[in-house]
Parts: structure tokens; C-alpha cells; sequence
């Protein structure tokens, strides 16, 4: 039989835990729940790291975040309604801004010349000998545009080589490997894939495309006007993971590569190659407006910067990050 201290002691301990568990319980019940859609690549970093340091409790949102193929995956995802915001790059993001459906918060990050690499059979030694060749595209993305606007550069046009079409980076190398394709640019794991194939190597990078390219997080249109505290939570977070970030970029690639499975040594090479930074200004403009011009080809209404982007999320949340004329 328990003595009466033991049992006041006891009867303290419960209570406190009792206490404890109700306040976890409302807690978790303050926290406005937000779904974020990633891809297995740069565009998640800030979100996985914001996730793992508790960030996104902080500033009041329980992120739920999903891993997709592609940037472009997670970008329809919003669209759709299985998520409320998406990271991407800038080319998949502009293609689908004509629904209005779409809202632009802020660029996260500028990824520097050398993400994709041009792997090449080995019949190809110059440029000038792709011409009539099988090129692969990952079809809407990033990538599209830098073969598009790399051929353009080298004075090679489109009808002059044969563009094939995908829809993931899996594909694209798997045809290399089975020397359905010619050449092709490839990113992250890709390229060591690539270059393991007998009879390919890296020609060059898509520095000769001559683009600057940015990743940009976007919300559905109705639920960043509904929930503009969680929206702006989601910033504030994310705002904090980049400086998290600069400061432990080894530990960041670490958590990073335990959500998405990829190596170590590959996330910190991708980290090390990105500028992380959440920012308006006209850079982003001027990009903006460059993709659009290509993107006119293809789709039927019109986008701009102006209508696809409000800068007023990223003002309220990283006061000094917009910096537009």
C-alpha cells in the first residue's frame, strides 16, 4: 500500500502530465495546418530544414509536407487542391499562372550556372554535331528551356534536332542508357548516372544557356487570401531555414537527404551550387518577363510579373525583401 507521501507524489506527477498533455493539445490545435508540396531536389531544402527545427510551429503552422517527381507535380498539386502552396522553378511556375489560380509569394532561391549538365554520346564533340541528332526534354520544365535556349545560343534550331519528350529526369536517363537519345541535359543525381554510361560524357553546363533561374514558392490564390497569417507563417519560416541554412549548410544537407533519400555528399553539392534568398526585385522581373515571352508560344493567355506575383506577403513577413519599381 502506497504511504501518503508517496501517494501525494504520485497524484502531483499525473497531474502534471495531465497538465503537459493539455497544453501539447492546444497547441496543436492553435496551428493553422498548411499543405507544401516539394521535389526531391533544391526546391524543398528550405521547407525540410523549416520543418525539422520546428520553424513552421513557431510562427503558428502545422506544415504537412509532400514529396513529388518534379517541381511541376507539386505546383499542379495546388492547382488541384491536394496542396495549398508549391516550390518550383520559374519556367513550370509561369506556365501555369494564366488560370489565375496560382499566386507568386516570393523567389526562395537563384540556382548558379552548372545545374544541368549536357551529357552527350560519344559522337558528339562540338555542338555543331548535335544537328540531326535525338535530344531529350523533360517537357515543361526547367530543363526545357535551357536546351531550348542553349540550341538557340550554339545558332542550332529546334527543327534541326530531334526534340524527344518526358516527363521526369528517370526517363531522360534511362533512355541515355539504352542510347535511345543523343544527348541530354541532366541535374543531380542524373549526372553521375549519366556519365556512368559507357560511351557518354558531360559536353558542358547550362551556363552557355545564358539564364538566370529561380525557384519560387506559390500558394493557391484562395487559400493565401483566406489564410494570409498562415501564408505569412509559411514566409517567416521559410525567411529563417535560409539563414539556418548559410550558417550549417553539412547539417542541412543532412536533413535534407533523410527526407528525400538522396546522399549526403550529392544534397550538400546541390546546397553549395544554390543561393538561397527570399526576394522581389526586378531581377525577378526581368526573368519573369524573358520565360513569359517563350512561354507565349505555348500557352494562350498572356502572363506578367504584375499579375501573377503579389509582393505584399513577402513585405508583411521579410520586411525589406521586396524591392520593386
Amino acid at each position: 500500500m502506497l504511504s501518503r507521501r508517496k501517494f501525494s507524489q504520485a497524484l502531483g506527477l499525473l497531474s502534471a502530465l495531465l497538465v503537459s498533455a493539455t497544453a501539447s493539445t492546444a497547441f496543436a490545435q492553435s496551428l493553422q495546418t498548411v499543405r507544401i508540396g516539394v521535389d526531391p531536389y533544391t526546391t524543398g531544402t528550405q521547407t525540410w530544414v523549416a520543418k525539422d527545427q520546428g520553424l513552421f510551429e513557431k510562427y503558428g503552422v502545422d506544415a504537412q509536407v509532400t514529396m513529388f517527381a518534379t517541381g511541376i507535380e507539386s505546383l499542379d498539386a495546388v492547382l488541384t487542391g491536394r496542396t495549398d502552396i508549391g516550390v518550383g522553378l520559374d519556367f513550370p511556375t509561369t506556365l501555369r499562372m494564366q488560370s489565375r489560380q496560382l499566386t507568386v509569394l516570393a523567389a526562395v532561391f537563384a540556382s548558379t550556372p552548372g545545374w544541368h549538365k549536357l551529357a552527350v554520346s560519344d559522337q558528339i564533340k562540338t555542338p555543331q554535331d548535335m544537328v540531326g541528332k535525338k535530344f531529350g526534354i523533360a517537357t515543361g520544365t526547367a530543363q526545357n528551356l535551357v536546351t531550348v535556349k542553349y540550341l538557340e545560343n550554339q545558332g542550332i534550331s529546334a527543327d534541326q534536332v530531334e526534340l524527344v519528350p518526358f516527363e521526369s529526369l528517370l526517363e531522360i536517363v534511362a533512355s541515355l542508357k539504352a542510347r535511345r537519345l543523343d544527348a541530354a541535359f541532366v541535374w543531380a543525381d542524373g549526372v553521375k548516372q549519366a556519365t556512368e554510361t559507357s560511351g557518354f560524357s558531360i559536353l558542358t553546363d547550362d551556363s552557355e544557356a545564358a539564364l538566370n533561374q529561380s525557384g519560387y514558392v506559390s500558394a493557391n490564390t484562395g487559400f493565401a487570401t483566406n489564410n494570409r497569417e498562415a501564408v505569412v507563417g509559411v514566409l517567416k519560416a521559410l525567411e529563417e531555414a535560409t539563414a539556418f541554412i548559410e550558417a550549417n549548410p553539412q547539417q542541412a544537407a543532412e536533413i535534407v537527404a533523410s527526407n528525400t533519400k538522396a546522399p549526403v555528399d550529392s544534397t550538400l553539392n546541390l546546397i553549395n551550387m544554390t543561393d538561397f534568398k527570399l526576394q522581389l526585385t526586378e531581377a525577378e522581373r526581368t526573368s519573369f518577363a524573358t520565360i513569359a515571352e517563350f512561354a507565349s508560344t505555348v500557352i494562350k493567355t498572356p502572363v506578367t510579373f504584375d499579375t501573377a506575383v503579389d509582393p505584399s506577403f513577402l513585405e508583411e513577413a521579410v520586411p525589406g525583401a521586396v524591392s520593386l519599381n
